[in-house]
């Protein structure tokens, strides 16, 4: 039996992929739109201690569901919820094609671009 199954998670989080994506309105040095991603979730990730000392933590990943269509590879983010948060966020308003999706953290965003500013 291994040991991971009585120890307690590091972190848990949600396995994503970027389902379409949007111009921000803002634009980059050479005057084109900067591009952000809207995230349709597909599972859930859980981060776990390792058996061994000297080796990385291991994660599992449950995927619910796969996104309609793909072909070919997807790239799958994984986004850590931030244990600091035992509050409920307040649901966003996102359009959700295939089913209603949990609140997101507003660091989901595309690479590269700061996250919106309140």
């Amino acid at each position: 039996m291994s040991q991971h199954q009585t120890n307690q998670p590091l972190a848990k989080g949600r396995v994503c992929y970027a389902a379409e994506y949007y111009p921000t309105g803002q634009v980059d040095q050479r005057n084109k739109p900067i591009m952000k991603a809207r995230f349709a979730n597909l599972g859930k990730a859980t981060l776990w201690p390792s058996e061994q000392p000297h080796l990385p933590p291991q994660v599992s990943i449950d995927l619910d569901s796969m996104p309609i269509g793909s072909n070919g590879s997807i790239k799958l983010m994984v986004f850590w919820d931030d244990p600091t948060q035992n509050q409920q966020p307040a649901p966003q308003h996102q359009q959700a094609p295939q089913h209603q999706q949990p609140p997101q953290p507003q660091s989901y965003g595309s690479w590269g671009n700061s996250p919106p500013q309140r």
